[in-house]
């Protein structure tokens, strides 16, 4: 299932390590602190205990983590303004490749 994971947090060196851990997990940072992508249920639960414990660890207080299940059509209804080069197709699975 399609997945939005977006964060606030303080700490320069945690803030980059979460978003490391999201990109190994195959999302794609689609703004700064926010990332989209497909990501299996097994391997979801793995990166949010992931996450929760680094923020358990070295978060600050005021740190939140927050992750939302997203429909391809929730995706296709989205409004980009400005510079993105996000794939809407491709993030809802409507994109189909040919090979010949």
């Amino acid at each position: 299932m399609t997945q939005l994971i977006c964060y606030d947090i303080s700490n320069n060196n945690l803030r980059t390590q979460i978003g490391k851990k999201i990109i190994k997990y195959g999302l794609d940072r689609i703004n700064k602190s926010v990332y989209l992508g497909s990501i299996t249920e097994n391997a979801l639960q793995e990166l949010e205990t992931l996450l929760y414990q680094l923020i358990l660890q070295k978060g600050e207080p005021n740190d939140s983590l927050i992750i939302i299940p997203v429909t391809p059509s929730q995706i296709q209804n989205m409004r980009i303004y400005g510079h993105n080069d996000l794939d809407k197709d491709e993030l809802a699975g409507d994109k189909t490749t040919l090979i010949l």
